[in-house]
């Protein structure tokens, strides 16, 4: 239960740092995307007063093995909503459905200093060729159901539960966060 009431927090306070710096996900108005099954309550901590800085333009050059980091993974006013909400970044090797990616990739679970428990969570990987296809055949045996649209596969879980992530797949890269609008929030998903 404290998970969830944290997570929703941390959600409410990320997504409106992403609505102010103007990097919410825009919707295909044909596109069914996912949403949020989850509203914030009156807990949720207010965001606060201090101005949010401008969207960071979308690198064109994604993060090796030596350069991705927790600390460059998130656009800057997402990061500062997180930290301003006395969240911080543990950094960890990719550990998703058993998939060992050959170029860069991270776990990042933002929570409280010193506590074991997340709450928020964001997971990069870069793909080589064909890494895509296994990793959406081991989400595939790990009762996961793909859905695309424009942006690429989404994966949920057969059986969903309120602390599913969201899961974006690329020809290029695997992308998780605890929503569909904080995919976006990764630098390297632009």
């Amino acid at each position: 239960m404290t998970r969830t009431k944290t997570t929703l927090s941390v959600i409410a306070i990320v997504s409106a740092a992403l609505a102010l710096a103007g990097c919410a996900v825009e919707s295909d108005a044909g596109a069914a995307s996912p949403s949020p099954t989850a509203t914030p309550t009156a807990t949720a901590p207010p965001a606060t007063a201090t101005p949010t800085p401008e969207p960071t333009e979308a690198s064109a050059q994604r993060p090796t093995v030596d350069t991705i980091s927790c600390e460059s993974m998130l656009d800057p006013a997402v990061d500062q909503e997180l930290r301003s909400a006395d969240l911080f970044p543990f950094e960890k090797p990719w550990t998703q459905l058993g998939f060992t990616p050959t170029g860069a990739a991270i776990e990042c679970p933002w929570g409280v200093e010193g506590s074991v428990e997340s709450a928020t969570y964001f997971a990069w990987s870069a793909l080589a060729e064909g890494e895509g296809e296994q990793f959406l055949a081991l989400a595939a045996a790990n009762d996961y159901i793909a859905r695309e649209d424009e942006q690429g596969t989404w994966l949920t879980y057969s059986h969903p539960s309120p602390q599913d992530e969201s899961i974006l797949v690329t020809d290029e890269w695997v992308a998780i966060a605890d929503t569909p609008e904080l995919v976006s929030a990764i630098l390297w998903t632009r």
